[in-house]
């Protein structure tokens, strides 16, 4: 049922009669319940990935980051008479290795993905709960046959908790577009730094 994109299934057409009433009743609440379900199951399908994958980055980087502060070290230790002498450059490529595993961490946004999804998924559940538990509190205060005042409150409570679930879904998403166009932005102005470095001109001629 849930795809790669996180959608949201449409309330079917319920019939209000006063007979009909308590049965339309149980559809909105299943429906509200079963959109907040779908949500929390696509963002704990989702999240294990960006897991490992900013674990994996983050380590990598750690591990890069320490070979270069080690290099220069382990040159001054080893480096005598019949010895090889380790280039110091090995240490500038580790360090540019860190920063590049880094660097694809924010692009793909691994690991803020990650928290962005757990903080999302657990918000989600607590509304739910909260949901739950006050319908239930409305339900135990009804009457055997339901007045149009009650119908009223209890469509109230649902569509109420189905736009704060809309709302979370919707600031994650916004974060997502903000932090995205955030890594694109310090990827053109490294780019841009790298193309104009006097290291980069190409006989003579300089980018402007």
């Amino acid at each position: 049922m849930m795809s790669d994109d996180l959608g949201a299934s449409a309330l079917e057409a319920c019939e209000w009669t006063t007979s009909q009433r308590a049965k339309s009743l149980r559809v909105v609440f299943e429906h509200a319940v079963g959109l907040a379900h779908d949500a929390e199951a696509w963002y704990a399908r989702k999240r294990p990935v960006k897991r490992r994958w900013g674990r994996a980055l983050r380590v990598g980087a750690i591990v890069l980051g320490a070979a270069a502060a080690v290099l220069p070290i382990l040159t001054q230790i080893y480096t005598g008479p019949g010895s090889q002498e380790i280039a110091p450059a090995w240490a500038a490529v580790a360090l540019a290795g860190a920063a590049m595993l880094v660097a694809l961490d924010h692009y793909f946004g691994f690991s803020d993905g990650w928290m962005r999804f757990m903080l999302a998924e657990q918000r989600i559940t607590r509304l739910r709960h909260n949901f739950e538990y006050a319908w239930n509190r409305e339900h135990a205060f009804l009457e055997e046959q339901l007045t149009a005042e009650q119908v009223a409150a209890l469509l109230e409570l649902a569509r109420g908790f189905v736009l704060a679930v809309d709302d979370v879904v919707g600031e994650e998403t916004s974060q997502w577009v903000t932090e995205f166009r955030g890594s694109l932005e310090r990827t053109e102005r490294s780019l841009g730094t790298t193309m104009k470095s006097p290291d980069n001109r190409v006989d003579g001629l300089d980018s402007k």
